[in-house]
């Protein structure tokens, strides 16, 4: 990797970062938040692969309210998510999921109007700069390989456990995302390839589908998440049916799912060339 290399991918993505946020501002729409937390969990990858060659373990991490920024547009996601689900599924518009769909609603007015959490062009630039800072001078690429090594032994350690709960299936899903957030810097960013082998194109496309449906899954627990039986208990008669028979769907889209990411696993190659 050259020294220049990682200073211009934090460059890149920073900008992004600044144009997404812009975009957020004015309404807080799905796909502007979608894309503002994808770039950040790029960038946030390529940092941890960095961060063993820093002086300072705790250097090339994102500040507290850079985080807090993050954690809301998660929150804002999170509930816009449950919120579509049950529309699509209430597509008769039964006046029973008024009370839940308003709720949501309310919820993420509240959050978006938080605007003190939001970082203005000057902090993200202020933390750009801090960033930059800190980045080693990295000319060889031992870094990449071992990032890739504990990404797949976290992965390896759960398929020999056979533990598949979601908290495991999440460690997993983190992980591919991870070596395929690299391998795109370099493809899509760097426009060149690994300086190593590692996934072809065609285990790459099967690594991306893994990651589809774990995201799928993802979606599908933290939809489930709004829909716990402690908050269903708490609606009226008619709703309280009509949300039990919502999770009960869901909880079969979710088993769906987790059948699909166990099928799809063993295609995947989960050991260094």
């Amino acid at each position: 990797m050259k020294n220049s290399e990682p200073v211009h991918i934090i460059h890149c993505y920073f900008e992004r970062l600044i144009k997404y946020a812009e975009q957020m501002k004015k309404g807080f729409q799905e796909e502007a938040i979608h894309l503002f937390r994808v770039e950040v969990k790029k960038l946030r990858a390529f940092m941890r692969m960095m961060r063993p060659a820093a002086e300072v373990q705790d250097q090339l991490k994102f500040p507290r309210k850079f985080k807090k920024m993050y954690s809301l547009t998660g929150n804002i996601r999170d509930r816009q998510l449950c919120l579509k689900r049950i529309k699509e599924h209430n597509k008769a518009k039964d006046s029973r999921f008024e009370n839940k769909v308003h709720t949501l609603e309310k919820e993420i007015k509240e959050l978006a109007e938080k605007r003190d959490y939001f970082l203005t062009k000057k902090e993200f630039e202020e933390i750009e700069e801090n960033i930059i800072k800190q980045v080693p001078v990295v000319s060889e690429d031992a870094l990449i390989k071992k990032f890739f090594e504990q990404k797949l032994n976290v992965i390896n350690k759960v398929i020999s456990k056979g533990d598949y709960k979601d908290k495991e299936l999440h460690s997993i899903r983190k992980s591919v995302k991870d070596i395929i957030y690299i391998m795109r810097i370099f493809r899509d960013d760097l426009k060149g390839p690994l300086p190593f082998p590692f996934w072809n194109e065609a285990e790459l496309k099967k690594a991306e589908n893994l990651s589809h449906t774990l995201g799928l899954f993802n979606d599908a627990c933290i939809a489930l998440s709004f829909l716990e039986p402690a908050q269903i208990k708490k609606a009226g008669t008619g709703e309280k049916e009509h949300l039990q028979s919502v999770r009960r769907k869901w909880l079969g889209e979710k088993q769906k799912l987790k059948k699909e990411i166990l099928n799809e696993m063993p295609a995947i190659k989960l050991n260094m060339r």
